[in-house]
């Protein structure tokens, strides 16, 4: 299951690679600053310079670096790739539902995700049952919104030559007509955040905080998005860090970038005692069940180290939401706990300790926090 699920993320990054970028274009290096980028130019007699350049991806990304050495290179790849989505679609795991099947790929194909974009809800939860090599309960990934992320910095590369992606209103209305935005306090000095159809169904834009902002809560404009505006979360840096490749099983397989499952877990657990709101107690529960669930995918996948390192990035790194990491761990179910914990004891991380149980070591860690803070 593992290998044909990466063999469809390959295949289904290698059409939505082509499809963005035309045969009849070429690549080219550009060095900004101390990186090398790929940009895709092809004649355009629309355009006022008779050419259309395009950002493609950092040079020495090897996945970026591989795409465009096999760049047009179909024959039977696209074949391959819709039997491949049928098999996995019939070995149990979750397929979207027909909603979130074609926003994402109209995503996919505007070229989102290409230029930063990271889906972050819980659509993108079952996009790691296929990675992991386990089947993730499929209940867990309904939801009735998809949260997109926007990493800043590879918006900037990819607008560097005047590149701008559709207007969002009309790719959310070539799937359901009545989506419209939702425009937020800070209307009109910044666009909406939101997206809305008639039947509630939300989309949600969002980013990381970056020191040079001056108002850590104020939505965010980029000239890429057009018309639209970023609303910066905490954690989100946290989140959206080193963001990997899957694909959602709608038809022949939607290519998608998502976070990395153990940040994904890691966040889920703290954001969900983040949340002040009673009306999202609910989603606070699925929060829980998603990173415990995912925590144990993850230790059978063997990829501790990397739990144990994003753990001592979390805990050493944002001490001011240190106890709301303390409460979402002490929130999860035993195992789960104990996870965590024999990856940061096997690699040195704090707090946990040998010879004392996880949840006895983190209660005492938030009492003593709480009567520092009384």
């Amino acid at each position: 299951m593992t290998i044909a699920f990466a063999d469809l993320v390959e295949s289904a990054h290698e059409s939505a690679f082509n499809a963005r970028f035309p045969v009849n274009g070429t690549f080219h290096k550009l060095k900004r600053g101390t990186k090398e980028y790929w940009y895709h130019v092809m004649r355009d007699p629309t355009a006022s310079s008779g050419r259309r350049t395009s950002y493609a991806g950092l040079v020495g990304d090897p996945d970026v670096d591989d795409l465009v050495e096999r760049h047009g290179h179909e024959h039977t790849r696209h074949k391959l790739q819709k039997a491949t989505a049928s098999l996995l679609r019939r070995s149990g795991l979750p397929a979207p539902d027909p909603m979130e099947g074609k926003l994402t790929q109209a995503f996919q194909r505007a070229g989102l995700f290409q230029a930063g974009a990271i889906l972050v809800g819980s659509v993108a939860y079952q996009a790691y049952g296929g990675i992991l090599g386990v089947k993730l309960s499929g209940d867990l990934h309904r939801t009735q919104d998809i949260d997109l992320a926007q990493d800043r910095e590879i918006a900037l590369h990819a607008s560097h030559n005047g590149e701008k992606l559709g207007d969002l209103q009309d790719i959310l209305k070539s799937v359901d007509t009545s989506f419209a935005p939702k425009l937020n306090p800070s209307y009109p000095n910044a666009g909406p955040t939101r997206y809305e159809n008639a039947s509630n169904y939300k989309i949600d834009l969002l980013t990381a905080h970056k020191n040079s902002d001056r108002d850590r809560r104020a939505p965010i404009a980029i000239p890429i998005m057009p018309g639209t505006a970023l609303q910066p979360l905490d954690l989100m840096e946290f989140l959206i860090k080193n963001p990997i490749r899957s694909a959602l099983l709608y038809e022949d397989g939607v290519a998608v970038v998502v976070p990395d499952p153990v940040r994904y877990a890691l966040h889920k657990v703290t954001i969900s005692r983040m949340r002040g709101l009673a009306s999202e107690a609910g989603k606070d529960s699925k929060d829980r069940m998603q990173a415990a669930e995912l925590l144990r995918a993850i230790e059978h996948a063997g990829r501790t180290s990397e739990l144990a390192e994003a753990w001592s990035e979390l805990w050493r790194g944002k001490a001011k939401q240190r106890s709301y990491v303390l409460r979402g761990v002490l929130a999860l179910p035993d195992d789960a706990i104990d996870i965590i914990a024999r990856s940061a004891i096997r690699y040195g991380e704090e707090p946990f300790r040998d010879g004392e149980q996880p949840a006895v070591t983190l209660r005492k860690l938030l009492t003593s926090k709480a009567a520092r803070d009384g």
